[in-house]
């Protein structure tokens, strides 16, 4: 099946149109990231095709599923057919939004999936499950940072005034870099598939 997956190309016919094309209109993204996302959409069917399990998308692979399933003809009388030999039902409607993490063991089980086929999984196309702790990981670099600082100027120690700024920069960043994938403008819904 991988073999077959590899080979089809989202750019042809029976597509109507591009689903790198129609990615980009939808998302925004560059070329290169919506190949990106193409290719963990493509590693996504594999999975839910050669298990057998119920598994979930990441929310940005759901977006290339949804708009790869619009094109009806394509998905349900070529794709599904002629490269996985059985129909994969995608669920009707929008449902690319941040999934529940902490309580979808679909997802986590993809994610194991994923890792034991593919190795680990980049976190801007399949997000950390425990997105809570993720947050709290934040504020407290945050709180470091700023009780750094704080120290740095009541205790006048320029070793505590770098290393908050460090922190602070450090956060700043990873902040920014997170902001920029592709994660970025999809809403709070989620849904599994098999």
């Amino acid at each position: 099946m991988w073999r077959r997956l590899e080979g089809y190309s989202f750019h042809e016919r029976p597509l109507a149109q591009s689903l790198i094309e129609r990615l980009q209109e939808e998302t925004g993204h560059s070329v290169d990231v919506c190949y990106t996302m193409l290719e963990e959409y493509r590693r996504f069917i594999y999975l839910v095709g050669s298990t057998g399990d119920v598994l979930a998308p990441s929310p940005i692979v759901d977006v290339v599923w949804r708009l790869h399933a619009e094109d009806t003809d394509a998905y349900y009388e070529d794709f599904c057919p002629r490269v996985i030999g059985r129909t994969i039902y995608r669920p009707d409607g929008d449902h690319s939004g941040l999934l529940d993490f902490q309580d979808d063991p679909a997802y986590g089980r993809t994610l194991d999936y994923y890792a034991q086929e593919f190795g680990r999984a980049q976190v801007q196309y399949w997000p950390d499950p425990d997105l809570a702790s993720v947050r709290m990981s934040s504020v407290l670099f945050w709180l470091i940072g700023l009780a750094a600082v704080a120290l740095a100027l009541a205790l006048q120690s320029t070793v505590f005034a770098v290393f908050g700024t460090l922190v602070i920069v450090m956060t700043l960043f990873l902040r920014w870099k997170f902001s920029s994938l592709p994660l970025r403008n999809l809403g709070a819904q989620g849904d599994r598939y098999e």
